[in-house]
């Protein structure tokens, strides 16, 4: 009687677990990554952004040539929901150096200066600044990588490619020149490199006072234990880290084990 007693407390345990796992699996499907890009006055429509591609090969052989099907174009919206934005700001006309001796920069007095950039550095504490110029490929901006902090990048002059990973973890290219400027959220991966005309003028930019750190992260070396990482996957990527390691599918090893044991009780008690 009393062993009887037991299988049944067991087998309710049982139920209970596969409930809760039934749940907590629905709660993990309801997840959607990315997050729906802003809309609003001063957003720019998606058909304002450069076009976009996806790579012929995740890891092409000379980085610098286009690497794409130019018929084969992707949704600005795809880069928006992993938290890309862009803005379209002409510099032509426009005192800049073509690199920043001293750093940070800042716009020279007197000088032939765009009010509207200062403008937006003001109201997004972007207080440091330098300009950059690249003139051949290099290796350490093509290592996949991601910055701890949000990455501020306006194109001044020349050309090259920012190649981002979507939420799907699908590298995405997008060929930038003057006047593109992009923001990134910390923790998302991407790499850099001049196109074949092997020039390009940009201006960084860091929000707060603090000295600025372009320490490039490798994706190599994150392995989960990385906090701009992990809160990037947490808010775009429903929290599945496309590097964590591959394991069995815990739910339905659960549900086939418990499957099996709740079976074996109820033969156990049919049999007393």
């Amino acid at each position: 009687m009393f062993f009887r007693l037991a299988v049944r407390v067991l087998i309710t345990a049982m139920a209970t677990t596969m409930v809760a796992a039934e749940s907590r699996d629905a709660g993990m499907a309801a997840c959607v990554k990315g997050i729906p890009p802003p809309s609003g006055q001063g957003i720019l429509p998606f058909s304002a952004w450069p076009t976009i591609y996806r790579l012929t090969s995740p890891n092409p052989e000379d980085p610098m040539k286009e690497n794409f099907d130019q018929s084969i174009t992707v949704d600005p919206q795809v880069l928006a929901e992993a938290g890309v934005r862009y803005e379209y700001i002409n510099p032509t006309g426009f005192d800049y150096p073509n690199a920043t001796a001293q750093k940070p920069w800042s716009p020279p007095e007197g000088g032939n200066n765009d009010a509207f950039v200062q403008q937006r550095r003001d109201a997004n504490d972007y207080q440091y600044a330098e300009i950059i110029v690249v003139k051949s490929f290099y290796p350490p901006f093509w290592d996949e990588h991601l910055h701890e902090a949000t990455t501020i990048r306006y194109m001044i002059d020349g050309s090259g490619f920012f190649d981002l990973r979507d939420v799907n973890d699908e590298w995405v290219r997008i060929p930038v020149s003057a006047g593109d400027w992009f923001e990134w959220p910390a923790g998302i991966d991407h790499r850099f490199s001049v196109d074949e005309n092997a020039y390009i003028q940009a201006m960084r930019l860091y929000k707060g006072s603090s000295v600025p750190d372009w320490s490039a992260v490798p994706r190599s070396a994150v392995a989960g234990n990385n906090t701009a990482r992990n809160a990037y996957v947490d808010t775009y990527l429903c929290g599945e880290d496309p590097d964590a390691p591959a394991e069995v599918e815990a739910s339905s090893a659960s549900y086939t084990g418990v499957g099996l044991m709740v079976g074996a009780a109820v033969l156990v008690a049919a049999t007393l």
